[in-house]
């Protein structure tokens, strides 16, 4: 078959004493080897893009004066690490064991908890199916490192509710090399809750959003010499807002960069607050704490100089 990369057998070739229906078996089997390897990587491209795509109807809505964004998957560098990722099946395995734990003394086993106790890892773990669904299956993404650390991941999909949206269990090693499943990443936190943000007017906040150029520009933020615009949509929201950045400032550098990688649509981790004068969706960026949803120890902007 033509485009398999197997080599044909010249005319005449005695085939090494191996009888025919011999060779037509091992052809089979190395065919079916090279499908599966093709089909397996157009899987998880699909589901990679499930990831951006889910949020498409949020961010093409914000309005006629906001331009269109299309997604992009990210274009991750590999960090070098003292300790090696866990192939495919070990690391399903651990997320599957991680997500299974409901005993608060058994959270540091398999979670990088952050500022949650184990506690609130138990609690989370107890409520997911009603959040988001049965998990339907696991796929594995390989190497997605940020912010200096090194970073695997699994997308964790679901089904049985009206929108089921996937949740990405991203892996990384502690000190002495056991991989752990990143609890703010995967539950996506953000503090305060989206409710006290947007409905209570809670300011400043800590949230994990898709981010996008934008062109929109009003009230407080209506000098584009002075901010630079962005979009901010999360799977937890159905409202689009809007971050700005101060023209020169590490912030604007800092998504800037991750941008320069050919994405129009990013994950980040941010500070977030609101601004005497500005209309409920739009505020002000203040840290870009990291370019995705697992947190270091250093806010991610601090790696970048301000131009005045």
């Amino acid at each position: 078959m033509r485009g398999t990369g197997l080599p044909r057998q010249r005319r005449g070739q005695k085939g090494g004493g191996r009888s025919p229906g011999k060779r037509g078996r091992e052809y089979r089997k190395k065919l079916v080897r090279v499908w599966s390897v093709i089909v397996c990587g157009l899987a998880v491209v699909t589901l990679a893009v499930v990831i951006f795509l889910g949020l498409g109807p949020k961010i093409k809505s914000a309005g006629s004066s906001a331009g269109q964004v299309s997604s992009g998957l990210r274009q991750e560098v590999r960090v070098a690490s003292l300790f090696p990722s866990p192939p495919e099946d070990e690391a399903i395995a651990l997320v599957k064991q991680a997500l299974a734990v409901r005993e608060p003394e058994r959270v540091d086993a398999f979670f990088r908890p952050g500022v949650a106790s184990p506690q609130e890892v138990v609690g989370f773990l107890s409520k997911i199916e009603s959040l988001d669904g049965v998990i339907e299956r696991y796929t594995w993404l390989s190497s997605m490192d940020a912010n200096g650390l090194s970073i695997d991941g699994v997308l964790v999909s679901f089904k049985g509710v009206e929108r089921p949206l996937p949740r990405l269990a991203l892996l990384t090693p502690d000190a002495v090399g056991r991989w752990k499943v990143d609890f703010g990443a995967f539950a996506r936190m953000v503090k305060p809750s989206w409710n006290d943000i947007l409905e209570k007017g809670r300011s400043p906040a800590q949230v994990r959003v898709y981010v996008a150029k934008e062109n929109y520009y009003n009230g407080a933020f209506s000098d584009d010499k002075q901010w630079v615009c962005h979009r901010m949509a999360s799977p937890d929201t159905e409202q689009i807002l809007f971050g700005y950045c101060r023209v020169g400032s590490r912030q604007a550098a800092a998504l800037n960069w991750m941008f320069s990688k050919e994405e129009s649509v990013t994950r980040a981790t941010l500070e977030i607050r609101r601004v005497e004068g500005a209309d409920s969706r739009q505020f002000e960026i203040l840290k870009v704490i990291a370019e995705d949803w697992v947190v270091g120890e250093v806010p991610f902007d601090e790696g970048f100089n301000e131009f005045k």
